[in-house]
């Protein structure tokens, strides 16, 4: 998920607008895949950030900021034990087996060699709705995923803690690459029913066939797995604010600005104007 990659130049003067609202009202981020750093772009804006980071491995393999929240298991629809399947590749592991027979059809460095399990492990999984429900994380402003077939469970998980979520980041697939996953229309059509709309795509995964084991480099790839921005279309007044600064953050500093016109106070005014600024500088 880099397509969204930021760094503070880009992003300094609406992070210094911003900052003295949310330093004591943190804007609320599930970074569900979460090995590593805080997810891009809201990495050059962590200081204003709660990162919720759910992760069954072990909180060794994140690097957390004092304010995040670790969670010890993976994203799915309910609290649990599921099978992880470990793929040659380590990050195209996954809880769905691979689809062998569709997975031939492709490349091998996408395909088979690289989603072949190599054996299998009991991981514990914990659903949105329960932490919250439990006290253990806050109702979250914004809900990225990047768990290799498991974007639909996850999202059912949390269909009743999405009354303070302004934005979604899932990575989809369009193809059963893992058997039983959920597809992108599915996707799709879950954010849409509960109020968001889709704001960018981005093609993240292109795949070649092979004809008799080899591929031909001249050939167009297939379309097989984008990453989709949503963002909720009707929010409440209290959180326009966070709605903006996701607008924002994902560089559609222009809809920001409109959420902001409806607050019309001098507030909302200074920050239009540090995104304006903010605009002529990238622009430069």
């Amino acid at each position: 998920m880099s397509f969204y990659s930021s760094n503070k130049e880009q992003f300094f003067v609406i992070y210094d607008a911003f900052y003295p609202y949310f330093i004591n009202d943190k804007y609320v981020l599930i970074d569900g895949g979460a090995a590593g750093d805080l997810s891009q772009p809201f990495k050059v804006a962590e200081d204003i950030i709660t990162g919720v980071r759910f992760e069954p491995r072990g909180d060794e393999h994140i690097n957390t900021s004092p304010d995040d929240i670790y969670i010890e298991g993976g994203l799915w629809s309910e609290d649990g034990i599921q099978t992880l399947h470990v793929a040659k590749v380590p990050f195209a592991s996954s809880i769905c087996p691979p689809n062998m027979p569709l997975l031939e059809q492709f490349e091998d460095k996408y395909g088979v060699d690289a989603r072949e399990t190599l054996r299998k492990v009991e991981v514990p999984c914990r659903s949105i709705d329960s932490c919250v429900s439990k006290g253990e994380i806050p109702l979250p402003n914004f809900i990225k995923l990047d768990v290799h077939s498991a974007e639909l469970p996850a999202l059912e998980g949390a269909v009743n803690s999405l009354d303070n979520c302004v934005g979604l980041l899932v990575e989809s697939w369009h193809s059963e690459i893992h058997l039983g996953q959920g597809l992108h229309h599915s996707i799709e059509r879950f954010a849409v029913e509960h109020g968001f709309e889709v704001f960018d795509n981005t093609g993240l995964v292109r795949w070649r066939h092979k004809y008799n084991g080899e591929i031909e480099p001249s050939d167009r790839p297939q379309y097989i797995g984008s990453e989709m921005l949503f963002i909720k279309k009707d929010v409440p007044e209290e959180l326009l604010l966070k709605k903006a600064f996701t607008l924002a953050l994902f560089k559609f500093g222009n809809a920001a600005k409109t959420v902001l016109d409806t607050l019309g106070t001098s507030e909302s005014k200074a920050i239009i104007d540090a995104i304006t600024k903010q605009q002529l500088l990238n622009r430069a």
